[in-house]
């Protein structure tokens, strides 16, 4: 599935939302978007710079179409969503 900007404006507005549990909100991202995937990693397990910011994480794009998942900027490719806590929000 493709995601587009609308998408991302969408989970970012949903990780902001009153009701979302701040520490592990996936469960109501899921809920919202049940076509897509998301995991969440600690921010220490990914490089790079993310597509988007959001509430209290980081928010990159991961394309599974491979054996080896990869980090994308790639809209169209992108069928997974990773968030991470941000960095100064961890301690």
């Amino acid at each position: 599935m493709a995601l587009s900007e609308n998408d991302l404006e969408l989970i970012a507005q949903t990780l902001e939302g009153a009701g979302v549990d701040s520490d592990n909100p996936i469960g109501a991202l899921r809920e919202r978007f049940p076509t897509l995937r998301f995991v969440r990693l600690d921010a220490g397990d990914i490089e790079g710079d993310p597509i988007r910011s959001a509430a209290r994480f980081d928010l990159y794009l991961l394309d599974t179409r491979e054996h080896c998942p990869v980090l994308t900027d790639d809209l169209l490719n992108a069928d997974a969503v990773v968030l991470t806590p941000h960095k100064r929000a961890r301690g």
